[in-house]
């Protein structure tokens, strides 16, 4: 009889090694916390995170922490010098030279905090009421095309967090996912009749 072999290199594979560490942390949590929950469904919603910004990157990590695998950051603005200290996906080098786009070094961090999750950044303008859309050529088709990836966006994810600055921006998000039937969280203390 001679030497055996036995191939570790992909139990030695960084990225795994992460998943596995991960995996077995959400079945602690669920042995300790809440027995009960499906990590299969958790790990399987689909997330769509509309501002990334102070909200958006603490609820990011969160949901990543509860073993959500899909995010979508969703914003219209870029990293700024007052950013990083109060938003915690952000560093220094995503300001410089008029910022990243906030949605794309979100999702930029969150791959590096955990290579395992499907984390994406997209830039977008919402629609807000009470604000007009210019005459400027081509700004009405802008905003249906912003109406339209919104619709899309909602249509694809299994729960909005509204998680923007104003009353306004949340709105027209609210409309779109009570009619599509999704669950929606605001984390802004008011109640949006729809």
């Amino acid at each position: 009889m001679g030497p055996r072999m036995v191939d570790l290199s992909s139990s030695m594979d960084p990225s795994r090694i992460a998943e596995s560490a991960v995996d077995l942390n959400l079945k602690l949590m669920r042995w300790r916390i809440i027995p009960g929950i499906d990590l299969d469904l958790v790990a399987g919603t689909k997330c769509l995170l509309l501002g990334s910004g102070t909200l958006g990157c603490n609820v990011a990590r969160c949901l990543m922490g509860w073993g959500v695998r899909t995010i979508t950051l969703v914003d219209n603005s870029r990293v700024s010098y007052s950013n990083p200290v109060r938003q915690s996906l952000f560093v220094f080098n995503d300001c410089v030279n008029g910022g990243k786009p906030k949605g794309d070094a979100a999702a930029e961090a969150l791959r590096r905090i955990f290579p395992g999750i499907n984390a994406t950044g997209i830039g977008l303008s919402i629609p807000m009421p009470g604000h007009s859309v210019s005459s400027a050529e081509g700004e009405l088709e802008r905003v249906k095309e912003s109406v339209k990836k919104l619709e899309e966006l909602i249509e694809t994810h299994d729960a909005i967090f509204l998680l923007m600055d104003t009353r306004e921006s949340r709105w027209l998000p609210t409309v779109i996912a009570a009619a599509k039937r999704k669950v929606k969280c605001s984390t802004s203390g008011e109640c949006m009749c729809v």
